[in-house]
This record gives C-alpha cells, structure tokens and sequence, in this order.
C-alpha cells in the first residue's frame, strides 16, 4: 500500500528542509567539512522518500 497524502507532504517537506540547509552550509565554504557531509547525508537520506522527479 502507499503512503498517505500526510506522509508525502512530510517526506517532500523534509527534503526540501534538507536541501536548504545543505545550500546554506555550501555558501559558507567550498571545503567539503564534517558539517557539510552531515547535510549532504540528510538530503540523500530524505530523497528515498520521495520519487525522483520531485527531486
């Protein structure tokens, strides 16, 4: 069975929460640091949650 509207909402809305961060940690420094792996990790973790062309 699939997910619910509530569900999909919340999936979309955590990866696009994650996404911004990412963004905002990549405008502080091009280095890839602890930090921006962390985010960098979210936003791959939030994206199996939603189909690919939401991406």
């Amino acid at each position: 069975m699939g997910k619910s509207k509530d569900e999909k909402k919340a999936a979309i809305q955590r990866h696009r929460d994650a996404r911004r961060e990412l963004e905002r940690i990549s405008r502080k420094s091009k280095d890839v640091t602890p930090e921006y792996l962390d985010a960098n990790s979210r936003v791959i973790a939030a994206e199996k949650d939603i189909p690919w062309w939401r991406r």
